[in-house]
């Protein structure tokens, strides 16, 4: 008498890209189908034909793990409006980029051809993936393609892009909220001005330099741990002085700043200035917050 052996399940590969993804949008609270903007160097050499046929193995893999795409005349048109973001790769950038399109991936891609003796000495692929919900990188991977040939450096280069999702995706995080006395002071992460206190956002786990900055009052410095899960909260005291604000503030027109657009933890910003940025109407202000009123709205 034979014995009913158990029946096995077997799922596509594609299910177990997306788990994670699923669930890093559960994590976030965000319910809307994660999105993603591609950005392309173009000053790498490689031919056009290549880099477009690299650009949609990129698109392929992050379709397959249900992640959309923000249309290329979209962004087109967001850098129309903001020259300073045409080739800027800074995560400050992509922070920009990201908040305008409503796109909580900044995914940026290059292919930049291996020095050699060979006749097809191949290229040298990277990927960096920005994540918009804690404004900072979350995966940067690169690898060799010696000798290879379109199709398998396409192949590499979509392969890269799914384990950079997966990486960010899979990165612990909590929450940090910082708050300042006066309020309104510029709020800097790691280097990367990400708004304005009261702040409260999604931070990767791990230490984090957190630096204040208010003009007619010194800058402070703090270093502080976010552990998984958790909310990590920094009050500062801000001194009266006559120390400017960091560089970095001075160096950005106010009408530029990125928390000037953007409610960071639910509150609005009050803007006064004229905006030179486009926002695209056919999406929704970023989180459910609605643009601010002196923004240029555009629908394609």
């Amino acid at each position: 008498m034979r014995t009913a052996m158990p029946q096995v399940l077997s799922f596509p590969r594609w299910v177990a890209w997306l788990v994670p993804v699923v669930i890093w949008c559960g994590l976030s609270g965000d319910a809307r189908a994660t999105t993603a903007t591609i950005v392309q160097s173009r000053e790498d050499g490689a031919p056009a034909a290549e880099q477009a046929k690299l650009r949609g193995a990129v698109e392929k893999a992050l379709q397959a793990m249900q992640i959309g795409l923000i249309a290329v005349r979209d962004m087109e048109a967001v850098i129309a409006g903001e020259a300073q973001l045409q080739g800027c790769y800074s995560e400050l950038c992509f922070e920009r980029l990201g908040r305008l399109l409503d796109s909580q991936l900044v995914v940026h891609f290059r292919a930049k051809p291996l020095a050699g003796a060979g006749k097809k000495p191949g290229l040298q692929l990277s990927i960096a993936l920005f994540d918009g919900e804690v404004g900072a990188m979350g995966a940067q991977l690169e690898e060799q393609c010696a000798e290879c040939s379109e199709s398998q450096a396409a192949d590499k280069l979509g392969e890269l892009t799914r384990r950079a999702v997966l990486q960010s995706a899979g990165r612990p995080r909590g929450v940090l909220e910082v708050y300042s006395q006066p309020a309104g002071a510029a709020v800097f992460v790691d280097g990367t001005e990400l708004g304005i206190t009261p702040y409260k956002r999604a931070a990767f786990a791990g230490r984090h330099k957190v630096v204040l900055g208010h003009i007619g009052y010194r800058s402070e410095q703090r270093e502080t741990e976010v552990t998984q899960g958790a909310p990590q909260r920094v009050d500062v005291t801000l001194a009266l002085g006559s120390e400017p604000a960091p560089e970095t503030v001075e160096k950005t027109p106010v009408y530029k700043k990125w928390w000037f657009w953007v409610a960071i933890g639910g509150a609005a910003v009050a803007a006064s200035a004229i905006t030179v940025g486009v926002v695209l109407g056919t999406r929704a202000a970023d989180r459910g917050v609605p643009a601010p009123a002196n923004t240029l709205t555009v629908s394609f």
